[in-house]
């Protein structure tokens, strides 16, 4: 079978290496000079380290994931806790969720119960462990209504959930689908132990694109960079092909705007592992305003913020910290994840769901970073910052509220020969690297079904 993959994101790239295994003749198109859609990095100029478009956090139960990243033998990128374990700090003080090496879920009620919090709020989160463990599903309410049914109360919230679930979902509660934060309890919290732990990437997403790339590469697949896909063609209504433009990918080209050579594949198979709102785009009238292909544009997007700040002295002492009652709502301390101890530390704040955080200056933000590291670390009183940046992905994830789950397709569209992938599908997950990857193995599958 000759099959087009159109976007060499997570979802993109294991469709392409699961039908390349398979034998078939596969070629993966990115628009892009760089990989990894909505989830990639680059390398700084001035400090020569990878920095993200945004931290994007991996836990022990991306099963799929992390057997896509042993295959193509990127397995030392990772770099897994022996347990879960998060630091918070407030104005209180610090204090850590720990989870001792028990089988789960046994690992998450001892880890609550050493966490420095009110005893009403520690019965509440058991209440809500046995609402997931034995109640129904939360379908069609959000999360905070969920919450609520679930008798979680104020505090429950501020300390527990909503920083959790926002950072999870993309999303605040108020707006979330409850599911989505239940099937990711579940899967992280009540299967194994190992699902819970954190699982940080020893360099930036793009090396772990590029050797996913190679691997795909060196088993026979065809990648082009800087290949814009323009449409889908269709025959007797059924997929047979991409018509796309090779762009420039030197720089002096680029420099010298020679125009792009226009180009066409054959396929029997077309998989389109794009952005929501870009799968549209791709087909020719009527179908745009055809389900699912209408509904796409419901979906809506959810922005993310971050701030990457590089300091004179080490001032933050752990991987990563939850700033509670702060805009800046995670800060990760990436040279020492990338194995680099001592100064300068390079330090990278995320802001979930950023509708507001967006609308501010990036000189209104890095002071915002700024004003958490002095409000919770005595030892930012002698630092000085010597840099920041401010990266914002307008459209990080799709709006995962209760509404956009009807509008979810699947992998299989009423075209035939047309598929569909991407953290967007329907896969009983929130826009993550886990549902991007299971998306694009469904999509292969279906595409080898026929």
């Amino acid at each position: 079978m000759k099959a087009v993959v159109i976007g060499a994101g997570f979802a993109g790239l294991a469709t392409a290496i699961d039908l390349q295994e398979r034998r078939h003749q596969v070629t993966l198109l990115e628009r892009r000079g760089v990989l990894g859609g909505r989830a990639t990095s680059y390398r700084d100029a001035v400090s020569g380290e990878d920095v993200d478009n945004g931290t994007h956090l991996m836990v022990g139960a991306y099963a799929a994931t992390f057997d896509l990243v042993r295959r193509a033998g990127a397995e030392d990128l990772l770099l897994f806790q022996d347990d879960l374990h998060i630091d918070y700090v407030d104005d209180r003080g610090r204090s850590s969720l720990d989870c001792p090496p028990l089988a789960a879920p046994l690992h998450l009620i001892g880890g609550l119960l050493g966490l420095k919090l009110p005893w009403v709020v520690r019965w509440q989160a058991l209440r809500l462990w046995l609402a997931v463990r034995y109640g129904q599903p939360p379908l069609g309410l959000t999360l905070a209504e969920y919450l609520r049914r679930a008798g979680q109360g104020r505090e429950a919230r501020r300390l527990l959930w909503d920083p959790l679930a926002t950072a999870i979902l993309n999303e605040a509660p108020e707006r979330a689908a409850a599911i989505l934060f239940y099937n990711v309890y579940r899967e992280a919290f009540l299967t194994r132990r190992e699902a819970s732990r954190l699982v940080f990437l020893r360099r930036g997403f793009a090396e772990l694109h590029e050797r996913m790339a190679r691997y795909f590469q060196h088993r026979g697949g065809v990648l082009r960079r800087r290949a814009l896909a323009e449409e889908v063609v269709l025959t007797s209504g059924r997929a047979s092909g991409v018509r796309y433009t090779q762009r420039s990918e030197t720089r002096e080209d680029i420099r010298r705007g020679k125009p792009g050579v226009q180009g066409f594949l054959e396929a029997d198979a077309v998989v389109a592992a794009v952005p929501w709102n870009a799968a549209p785009g791709l087909l020719p009238e009527p179908w745009p305003a055809q389900p699912p292909f209408a509904g796409l544009s419901r979906l809506g997007g959810s922005p993310i913020v971050s701030v990457e700040m590089w300091l004179d002295r080490v001032v933050v002492d752990r991987a990563m910290v939850g700033l509670r009652d702060s805009e800046m709502e995670w800060v990760f301390d990436k040279g020492a994840i990338y194995g680099r101890e001592g100064p300068p530390q390079h330090l990278a704040f995320i802001v979930s769901a950023a509708r507001r955080s967006a609308e501010r200056s990036n000189q209104e933000l890095a002071a915002s970073a700024e004003a958490s590291l002095r409000r919770y670390f005595p030892a930012m009183a002698k630092a000085t910052v010597t840099r920041s940046l401010v990266l914002r992905e307008a459209d990080a994830t799709f709006a995962s509220d209760p509404e956009a789950e009807a509008l979810r397709p699947g992998p299989v569209t009423p075209l035939r020969g047309l598929y569909l992938a991407g953290d967007w599908t329907a896969t009983g997950l929130p826009a993550t690297i886990e549902g991007a990857v299971r998306s694009g193995l469904a999509a292969a599958r279906a595409a080898e079904a026929g």
